[in-house]
């Protein structure tokens, strides 16, 4: 009998210290628990300077200007392409402020993959033959985000309109590329962004076959050669 009556002792204070242990060490539900804050990202110095063309070159085989929207505003991505476009950048890494952007592209020079589709519905959608066949977007501030990248404002002039858009922009580094003739050794530097629009309420686009909302997509590639 004092055998078991230790036992039921020993699990019942095994029972109030599992309850004080919970009480003390388990957050209660209307605690206020502080929000994490991600590390202040470290910015570096690399710089893009495509008005120095000595040194610099816009590597347009590497890069592109994509775009997509749903097709009919509830299929699946309608996605392209422009086959002809330019960029022009001043950009300063740890320097926002003086960083500045520019390009256009050739409206007529759409490409989805396909040919019918392409000088047909899109370049009447695009009203390339009645306001221009060129769109063209100038940067004119650049922030940090806060995160590892900047936002970017700048007007989008588009099928006779001239809007402001928002545009979250990445630096993807730099890599060197060496070669035999020293001349030839290169660093390769690039730039990612991404902006969206509403090509039918803001731009005023006639079309059944897009969705309002398209989304442009820029892969910019520049060559260094620091020996040159």
């Amino acid at each position: 009998m004092k055998n078991v009556t230790l036992y039921l002792a020993f699990v019942v204070g095994m029972i109030v210290y599992a309850v004080a242990f919970h009480s003390s060490s388990c957050t209660r539900e209307d605690a206020v628990i502080s929000s994490l804050e991600p590390p202040e990202y470290d910015y570096g110095t690399d710089t893009i300077s495509s008005s120095n063309a000595v040194k610099w070159s816009f590597d347009k085989t590497h890069s592109s200007v994509l775009w997509e929207t749903p097709y009919k505003g509830v299929g699946s991505l309608l996605t392209g392409r422009f086959n002809t476009f330019n960029a022009t950048v001043e950009f300063r890494e740890d320097q926002p402020d003086l960083t500045t952007l520019s390009g256009f592209v050739v409206l007529s020079s759409v490409n989805t993959g396909e040919p019918g589709r392409d000088g047909g519905c899109l370049l009447t959608t695009f009203g390339t033959t009645t306001v221009g066949d060129t769109a063209r977007l100038v940067s004119k501030k650049v922030e940090f985000d806060g995160k590892t990248g900047y936002i970017v404002t700048a007007d989008l002039d588009f099928h006779g309109v001239k809007k402001e858009v928002k545009m979250q922009l990445n630096y993807s580094g730099k890599t060197f590329f060496p070669a035999t003739d020293p001349l030839n050794s290169y660093w390769v530097q690039g730039l990612t962004g991404q902006f969206e629009f509403n090509a039918i309420s803001d731009f005023a686009l006639v079309s059944t076959n897009i969705a309002d909302r398209v989304v442009v997509k820029l892969n910019i590639l520049f060559r260094y050669y620091s020996n040159r």
